[in-house]
């Protein structure tokens, strides 16, 4: 894992942005990264945000699968503060992260139904929140995919040109929202284990790259 982060290094000159599945792996990797996520079932884990609150980059808490904002918030507030606790079998001591902040990535409800929460309204939604929790760190990422697609990956840049006119019409909004989540890769789509496409994804389906590059010089003249 390690040699595939350098190595892409590099070849490019970027750091990368990675996703916490286990919280044990982050010295492996704690000096290479700029920038870490935590998914929509661990964000309820507890020894992810604890390891969180050890982490010395900016780091996004996506809201859970069921929607619930406070779950989200209450992940970023354990984590902006010091904790003592054991990680790899030794007692270790954090100050907090005050980079921690919000993911916006949809929501399933019990009919297994997608439930948006890119809208302007829900955006709206989140600031109240900020207000109401007073955390540190006014900042949240929306995620075009995921459940605010229903993993329609072709309509990510319909939703993030939303995403830009909402920041446009509300000031406070464009100071909340810092930037998008999008998923893309070289081929479009996805494809199963058993196929050999290089570039295209075996996991969820992505915008390819014409469109990504697209993608980002709308992004850009948007803002």
């Amino acid at each position: 894992m390690r040699k595939m982060h350098i190595r892409a290094i590099e070849i490019s000159g970027l750091t990368a942005a990675d996703e916490m599945l286990y919280p044990e792996n982050w010295p492996y990797i704690e000096d290479i990264l700029s920038y870490v996520a935590v998914g929509a079932r661990s964000v309820e884990d507890q020894q992810h945000r604890l390891t969180v609150s050890g982490m010395d980059v900016p780091v996004g808490m996506k809201n859970p699968t069921s929607g619930d904002y406070s779950v989200m918030l209450n992940s970023c507030i354990a984590a902006q503060k010091g904790h003592t606790f054991l990680y790899r079998g030794y007692e270790v001591k954090t100050t907090g992260n005050p980079l921690t902040h919000t993911i916006l990535r949809g929501a399933v409800n019990k009919h297994g139904s997608s439930i948006p929460n890119y809208h302007y309204e829900d955006i709206e939604r989140l600031l109240e929140y900020y207000d109401k929790y007073d955390l540190l760190n006014h900042a949240a990422i929306i995620d075009a995919n995921h459940a605010n697609s229903n993993k329609k990956y072709n309509e990510q840049p319909r939703i993030v040109k939303e995403i830009l006119h909402s920041r446009r019409c509300n000031k406070d909004i464009a100071n909340l929202v810092k930037g998008v989540m999008v998923e893309s890769y070289i081929e479009e789509g996805n494809q199963s284990i058993h196929d050999h496409v290089y570039g295209k994804s075996i996991t969820d389906a992505c915008i390819g790259w014409d469109t990504t590059r697209e993608l980002l010089y709308n992004i850009a003249d948007g803002l």
